[in-house]
């Protein structure tokens, strides 16, 4: 069993043994992400081509992406000398690294969760991070919107019918709004619904829930979504039985830091490298 392994088990057990413990402990929102990031990691995948090999175009693989984007193994892999390019042999699925919040442009402080996900992830695990996880209220309905992708112009009076029906619809059946997530075409304007109603006063009365599912290859600035990291403070204010488990999290998953004001826990946990122990004279 791998370190990584080790650590996802440990901050899972830990999380199931407190919710089952105590009904009056509220988990901080910074161990929430941990216990959230580690649940990513374990349950989905993205793919990854391990076997670059020139294609039509010079500088870009069989694959379809460049070479820069491919890992240092795939460059000159050991395990495939010889061999011929093939996508059911030299595309693995990996722990997906790209996951987190985003901010969109032009509506206000609202913010919106992304990850990378493998064309094979099971269903059940996508809508479980999105119901259980990301706290979205299952829907009554399902409103996928498809068309041109292409940008075309809608005359201004249809264009309002288009928004205030497609709202209509959502809030009022509690619908989930499905589209290919770009700006383009027909995605366009059904962003630029939500947006306005996002920016409306009517949006108090109730959130409209959209989800893009656009190709990784097509995001513009997608490797500024990889591997995005929030340092964590982690203050412990006195030792117990489950101190040491709670910091283990924060101790070992960098970037963090740890402020101990307790002076039998800041001499448990004082041997790690990434803690910072504080404790006061009068404790």
């Amino acid at each position: 069993m791998g370190v990584s392994e080790v650590e996802s088990n440990l901050v899972h057990s830990l999380a199931h043994s407190i919710a089952t413990t105590s009904k009056h402990l509220s988990l901080s929102p910074s161990f929430q992400r941990c216990t959230l990031a580690s649940w990513i990691r374990e349950h989905i995948r993205k793919k990854e081509c391990f076997f670059y090999e020139t294609g039509d175009r010079e500088g870009v693989c069989k694959c379809g992406y460049p070479k820069i984007h491919h890992v240092d193994e795939a460059i000159k892999p050991e395990d495939f000398v010889g061999e011929s390019w093939n996508r059911h042999r030299h595309i693995c699925e990996v722990p997906t690294d790209a996951y987190g919040d985003i901010s969109f442009d032009g509506v206000g402080q609202k913010t919106g969760k992304y990850v990378r996900v493998s064309t094979d992830t099971r269903p059940e695990v996508l809508y479980q991070l999105l119901t259980e996880h990301w706290n979205l209220t299952p829907p009554n309905l399902l409103i996928s919107v498809t068309g041109g992708a292409k940008n075309f112009y809608l005359k201004a009076h249809l264009k309002n019918m288009f928004h205030r029906g497609l709202i209509k619809v959502a809030h009022t059946t509690g619908a989930w709004i499905i589209t290919g997530g770009t700006h383009t075409g027909v995605m366009k304007h059904v962003g630029q619904a939500v947006r306005d109603h996002a920016l409306s006063s009517s949006s108090m009365r109730g959130q409209i829930v959209a989800i893009g599912v656009a190709t990784w290859g097509t995001l513009h600035n997608r490797h500024a979504l990889v591997d995005v990291t929030i340092p964590v403070v982690c203050v412990v204010l006195d030792g117990g039985p489950g101190t040491l488990n709670v910091s283990h999290p924060f101790v070992v998953r960098p970037p963090s830091v740890s402020i101990s004001l307790s002076r039998s826990v800041s001499s448990s946990l004082s041997h790690s490298d990434c803690l910072v122990c504080f404790p006061p004279d009068n404790l």
